[in-house]
């Protein structure tokens, strides 16, 4: 969001950034900004497998170069059996000493802060020590800039190979530089590759990657517009095309607030929107779900087993059946009242029959004994004799009982 004031110096940060998103350098990690090149890739993915010795990138300044060098060189740094070196020939004044760059990293911590052999030996000794270092390694020397490599380098880059060092060496110049000097002597082209500029739809993803890797979002603060025209102002170039983009952004900060916080605010809306609402599990509870009820009419079958299934629910009486004189003995205290009335109903029972008979007498033995020996019977019987239609538990019980013995 656009910082609100009148003078600004950090430009990068009243736009919402961490920084300056379009300075001219490679950023890291190298693979997230590198755009396309997926020919490029390939041509340099065969150029290692099939081992060539040497190839070239020619591109004119700015197109990506230096780019797809570094990515190059982060890609062989995974594989033990290579030892990739990255030289840029711009950056020395002075002759650079290529052993000494190949042996560096191979130093170990101590070697590098306290003994220094690389500052130390003299040429021939530095190779002899780069040889020990490498062992089974190869060397993949990646030169930028490689217009810029004198006489003596390029002889000794020649020599090398003579002395039975592995190298695959990848040189970048543009097409001018490299048409002039004496680059094409160290081998045959076996790579060449040329660059191609980026087209509009590329260069929108690079610079939408730098911005979003500085805090932005999207291409905020350019339009469509204002991209077409820088782009078209840059000739196609990406190098040129960042720089365009800095100034125009401050331009942008400094000449058109109002209409950038109204950009802003329309694109942090859009960014809203497009937003997925968060969605949370609900929980579910039993008196949530809904029950599918099915009604039918009961058939025979049904009602058969209901009422199988309540007898099994009641509780189930058994009687044990001895000597006819035990049980005449266990059952006289309630067999005499009905002896004396009516002996021609009395219970029997024979030797060889273990069938109860019920009749209304026995029934009435078992009632009074009963309520004679629980207190709360009798309040039972009071209650029966106020309201003669009144059952009691031990009627139903009883009865419950009388289903499941034959009546004699």
């Amino acid at each position: 969001m656009v910082t609100k004031s009148d003078f600004v110096m950090e430009w990068d940060k009243a736009l919402g950034f961490k920084g300056d998103p379009f300075p001219e350098k490679v950023l890291l990690p190298i693979n997230t900004f590198l755009v396309n090149r997926k020919d490029e890739k390939e041509k340099l993915n065969w150029f290692f497998i099939k081992g060539y010795y040497f190839g070239t990138i020619i591109g004119e300044p700015g197109v990506g170069k230096t780019v797809v060098l570094k990515w190059l060189e982060d890609r062989l740094s995974k594989y033990n059996r290579l030892h990739a070196v990255y030289i840029n020939a711009a950056v020395f004044k002075e002759q650079i000493n290529i052993p000494q760059r190949m042996l560096l990293p191979l130093l170990s911590f101590q070697e590098r802060l306290f003994t220094q052999p690389h500052k130390k030996l003299g040429s021939i000794e530095i190779m002899n020590l780069l040889k020990k270092k490498l062992q089974h390694k190869a060397v993949a020397l990646l030169i930028d800039n490689a217009q810029h490599l004198t006489e003596k380098n390029l002889e000794l880059i020649k020599g090398m190979k003579r002395d039975g060092f592995r190298m695959q060496i990848i040189i970048a110049s543009n097409p001018k530089e490299y048409g002039k000097s004496r680059l094409s002597e160290i081998g045959p082209d076996e790579l060449n590759i040329t660059l191609r500029r980026l087209n509009f739809e590329e260069v929108k993803e690079m610079l939408a990657k730098r911005i979003e890797a500085f805090g932005g979002r999207g291409l905020y603060p350019f339009s469509e517009n204002d991209l077409k025209e820088m782009y078209d102002k840059a000739d196609k170039n990406p190098k040129e095309f960042l720089k365009l983009c800095r100034d125009e952004a401050i331009k942008i900060l400094i000449h058109k607030r109002e209409a950038l916080e109204k950009q802003a605010y329309a694109q942090a809306s859009e960014i809203r929107e497009s937003k997925p609402l968060k969605t949370s599990i609900k929980k579910t509870f039993p008196s949530d779900n809904k029950m599918d009820v099915k009604i039918r009419k009961a058939n025979e079958k049904d009602m058969r087993e209901e009422e199988k299934e309540q007898k099994g629910k009641l509780i189930r009486i058994k009687f044990a059946f001895g000597k006819r004189d035990e049980h005449e003995k266990s059952m006289k205290p309630a067999m005499q009242p009905m002896q004396s009335s009516q002996p021609k109903q009395s219970l029997a029972i024979k030797k060889d029959d273990k069938r109860a008979i019920y009749s209304d007498e026995h029934k009435e033995a078992l009632v009074n004994q009963l309520s004679s020996t629980s207190p709360r019977r009798k309040t039972v019987e009071d209650d029966k004799k106020k309201n003669e239609k009144y059952v009691s538990e031990t009627d139903k019980l009883l009865r419950e009982l009388a289903d499941e013995f034959e009546v004699k």
